[in-house]
């Protein structure tokens, strides 16, 4: 005899081995059949269960499933075919809607989604940094809105002081600025924010002509690049 375990989707799992009680066989847990003749692999995507008493291979989806709502990962647990409601097929991007049975992109919904990508990829570049060469040679500025607004305080107090920056070997330290200086550095973050911001205009202006002409290649291709 072949034994086998039942797990809890009620799949057949062996055969195993159980131990022998010597007078009695084998002990058999609760969870176990016996079988007079071994079970061949199931075939890919099936597994082994038993029908109104009888071994059957029925459908198999068990593992990772998807929701076809909004995509969130789900785990299956059952036998059988999938359940309304989830698929095997992740969602490639939240700009997929499911329709008819299998994922389509919402052309609409990724152009806003690409339009909110690119304010933010210009936003992460314009506080990331700059360069200014107001101290004679090229100087790093830190230019989050509080480093923003604390050059715009040094340059309104309108005399020499110490303003942090690294130079080109990374050396991070106050450096005395002049007033001219300071003005320079403001005047050079202006130029940088509005590089930056041109760069998020142009991208959006694409955008804008890829949606009119229902081009989801060119919408899908888009990414942030900063200027040169």
């Amino acid at each position: 005899m072949f034994s086998y375990l039942i797990d809890d989707a009620g799949a057949l799992q062996g055969p195993v081995e159980f131990p022998v009680i010597p007078g009695l066989g084998e002990s058999l847990p609760s969870n176990a059949i016996q079988l007079a003749k071994p079970l061949s692999a199931p075939q890919l995507g099936f597994a082994w269960a038993l029908v109104g008493g009888k071994p059957k291979q029925i459908v198999d989806r068990r593992g990772m499933v998807y929701s076809t709502v909004d995509g969130s990962e789900q785990q299956h647990l059952h036998l059988g075919e999938l359940p309304d409601g989830v698929t095997l097929t992740p969602r490639p991007t939240p700009a997929h809607q499911w329709q008819n049975g299998e994922w389509v992109a919402d052309i609409g919904r990724l152009y806003e989604m690409k339009v909110s990508d690119v304010n933010k990829a210009c936003a992460v570049a314009i506080t990331n940094g700059f360069w200014s060469s107001a101290l004679g040679e090229p100087h790093q500025y830190t230019s989050e809105f509080s480093d923003q607004l604390n050059l715009t305080g040094m340059i309104l107090r309108g005399i020499d002081g110490p303003y942090v920056s690294r130079d080109e070997q990374g050396m991070r330290d106050f450096r005395l600025h002049t007033v001219a200086q300071l003005r320079q550095v403001g005047d050079d973050l202006t130029d940088y924010k509005l590089k930056m911001l041109q760069q998020a205009n142009r991208l959006k202006q694409q955008l804008d002509e890829a949606l009119a002409a229902g081009d989801l290649a060119s919408l899908q291709a888009m990414t942030w690049a900063d200027p040169q």
